[in-house]
Order: structure tokens, then C-alpha cells, then sequence
């Protein structure tokens, strides 16, 4: 039987390439003796250590992965030069320039403010077993599921034609021969990918799953037919358990605070709307 689930869009990083030259070997020889927090200059202006580790939280990267800080200083630097010749250009002074830049600076200080502020509180241990207990797809019947995956325009998707085409099947042949004499575009892709990687509902449900059952996802513009070609379990030793539910324990706990303390924040002031299309939609009524 053919399983339909919507899944999130996972976004991508884009990495650009490098216009800096390295810094004179006397530089390097300086930074590396740890006299200087300078890790890199661009044009004269001094990339700081500070700023690489707030710039490698900014874009979520992994502290333990060995290209975080290259990542991350490549961000600065092409920030740095896009800046300075935005400036260069006076591009600073224009009206709406200034207006991006005053809500980005809002933004910043909003989004350190909430994390200060929705900083939860360590889980007993007591809680971390619990946790363990009820979401066994996390941890003793985590598995890894293998992938193909057809990718084709949303118009060309007629579900009622081309279901039967790949719903019992083991692979997409059928309708793979369809789609070619009917010229229509698509793309066929390996994929593997733990249970753990799914958010909870969609994993709940995979855990029901097994080989030739199918996931579809359809967008605006494309529709992907994710189809199970093989499930393992993915095991880990129950030693990683306790770090790993304490972690998500302080996730869920952290959005649960962030969330209250903005409810606060807007029943302790006055809310005027004047623009109805912008204004918080209508409550339903109950039945």
C-alpha cells in the first residue's frame, strides 16, 4: 500500500570560493603562538577569533567538524568585502539600506535576548530515562532506511494514473516507461537516511513501514516518490542514549520556554493592529 506523508524541506548550505591571499608567514607565525585573537585580515580590517566562533554558531555549524572554522571565516570574508563595497557605493545611506540594516540589528539582538531567556534547565535523570523509553525510533528501534527517489514536475503528477504504476512495485520501472514515451522530465536517486533524521511524526509512522512502501512528497513545483528499498536497524550503543535524549530533552524544552516567554512578553503590552490583512487570523468557532 502507498503511504503519503509531508516532509519538511531540508535547506542547503552554499559554500562561495575565496578572493583573500593568506597572510605573510610573520602573521601566521603571531596568530599561532595565541599573542592574538586575529585569525585572518581582509583589506585591512582584523577578523577576530570571537567573531569566527559567533559566526560558526550563526550558521549552525559543528565546532568538532574539522571545516567549521574554514567555513566559517570564508562567511566573514565575503561579508567584509560585500560590505565594503556596498559602502563604497553608498549604498549605506539609501532609505531602505538603512532600514535593512536597522531590523537586521533588531534581529540580532531579538534572537540573543530569546536564547538568554528560553535557556532551559538540566533534565534529571529520572527524565532522561523516560525519554528514552517512550521513542524507541531514537534509540533501540532506531533503523536506517534506503532510498529511491523519483523526482518529477508537480503538473505531470496525475495520482490517480500513476499510482498503480509504483505502489506494489519494487522499483519504479513501470513507471519510469510511462514517463518516457509521455516525454515527461524526471530523475531517479539513491538516498539512505536513519529514522532519526525525520521529525517525529513522520518517523513514528516510517517505523510501520517496510521495503516498497512509499513516502510522497509533492511541492509547488515538484513532486518527489520516496520509495523503501531497504530497512536496517541502526544501532549505536545505549552509552550514546543518555547525551543523545538529554540533548533533545534541552531542544524541546528550550523552543517550549521560547514560546511562553513571547506570550508573556505580548499579554504584558498593548497590541493595536490597523491593517486586517496583516492582523492575527480569526479564531475558529466551536462546534
Amino acid at each position: 500500500m502507498r503511504h503519503s506523508i509531508w516532509i519538511p524541506v531540508l535547506a542547503a548550505l552554499l559554500c562561495t570560493t575565496s578572493v583573500v591571499t593568506a597572510a605573510p608567514q610573520s602573521e601566521k607565525r603571531t596568530v599561532a603562538s595565541g599573542k592574538t585573537q586575529v585569525v585572518a585580515k581582509v583589506g585591512g580590517r582584523e577578523i577576530t577569533l570571537t567573531e569566527l566562533r559567533l559566526e560558526m554558531g550563526r550558521l549552525g555549524l559543528n565546532p568538532n567538524d574539522p571545516n567549521a572554522e574554514r567555513i566559517a571565516l570564508e562567511s566573514l570574508m565575503n561579508r567584509t568585502l560585500l560590505a565594503k563595497a556596498a559602502r563604497d557605493a553608498d549604498l549605506h545611506r539609501k532609505p531602505e539600506t538603512m532600514a535593512r540594516m536597522y531590523a537586521a540589528q533588531d534581529q540580532a539582538l531579538a534572537d540573543y535576548y530569546l536564547a538568554l531567556a528560553s535557556q532551559p534547565a538540566e533534565p534529571t535523570r529520572e527524565e532522561i530515562d523516560d525519554f528514552i523509553v517512550k521513542n524507541p525510533t531514537l534509540f533501540a528501534a532506531r533503523k536506517v532506511y534506503d532510498f529511491s527517489i523519483l523526482t518529477l514536475e508537480t503538473k505531470n503528477f496525475n495520482e490517480k494514473a500513476l499510482t498503480p504504476l509504483f505502489d506494489r512495485e519494487a522499483d519504479f520501472g513501470r513507471l519510469s516507461a510511462v514517463l518516457d514515451k509521455a516525454g515527461a522530465r524526471y530523475s531517479i536517486s539513491p538516498a539512505t537516511q536513519s529514522g532519526a533524521g525525520f521529525p517525529a511524526p513522520v518517523r513514528e509512522q516510517l517505523a510501520k513501514y517496510s521495503v516498497r512502501d512509499n513516502i510522497v512528497i509533492k511541492g509547488d513545483q515538484d513532486t518527489q516518490v520516496l520509495k523503501i528499498t531497504a530497512v536496517r536497524s541502526d544501532d549505536s550503543h545505549s552509552s550514546e542514549w543518555l547525551q543523545t535524549a538529554r540533548q533533545l530533552l534541552m531542544e524541546q524544552a528550550s523552543v517550549k520556554r521560547a514560546e511562553d516567554f513571547l506570550a508573556r512578553l505580548k499579554k504584558d503590552v498593548d497590541i493595536a493592529y490597523y491593517r486586517p490583512t496583516a492582523a492575527p487570523a480569526p479564531a475558529e468557532k466551536a462546534n
